[in-house]
């Protein structure tokens, strides 16, 4: 068996290629950009959300005329009881989360809403494998995308801790 023989069990379609090439070149320039905020005191914290809480139970559409009636007694609500905070005139967080909206107003918290991997297949268990491993399918390495980001930066600049 040779080194990458698992990495070639699915054809190679030009799109996927051509996805490759791009995700390849971005890595290049990834520990430039990273040690680009000097001066300041940057943070990245990656929340996933597992198990029965998703994006639209957190961070919903409220202005989309179709979200209360898709999501029908569990939609979140801009007003009455347990009301939404809004961030604006489309979004509303779930109402447990006011520090969240303060930081959104401060501009010290974004929403990066509706992303998803090009995984689509039933399991929960591979989808959450490829989000974590940053590879369009499961199973393929054994490492995170972000810790390998990290061992990209100079030795001088690495984190020296982390909290999963």
């Amino acid at each position: 068996m040779q080194c990458c023989e698992g990495l070639r069990s699915q054809a190679t379609s030009r799109r996927s290629l051509l996805l490759g090439g791009a995700a390849f070149a971005a890595w290049a320039y990834l520990p430039k950009f990273a040690r680009a905020a000097d001066g300041r005191d940057p943070r990245l914290v990656v929340v996933i959300l597992r198990g029965a809480l998703d994006g639209l139970a957190t961070v919903a559409p409220i202005g989309d005329p179709d979200y209360a009636g898709l999501h029908g007694s569990i939609a979140l609500r801009p007003d009455g009881p347990n009301a939404a905070v809004m961030l604006d005139s489309f979004f509303g967080l779930h109402p447990a989360m006011p520090e969240f909206a303060r930081m959104y107003r401060a501009k010290q918290a974004a929403v990066i809403h509706a992303v998803a991997t090009s995984y689509r297949e039933r399991s929960h268990f591979d989808g959450q494998d490829v989000l974590e491993s940053g590879f369009a399918g499961p199973g393929r390495v054994q490492s995170g995308w972000l810790n390998r980001a990290l061992e990209a930066l100079p030795k001088g600049e690495r984190v020296t801790h982390a909290l999963a």
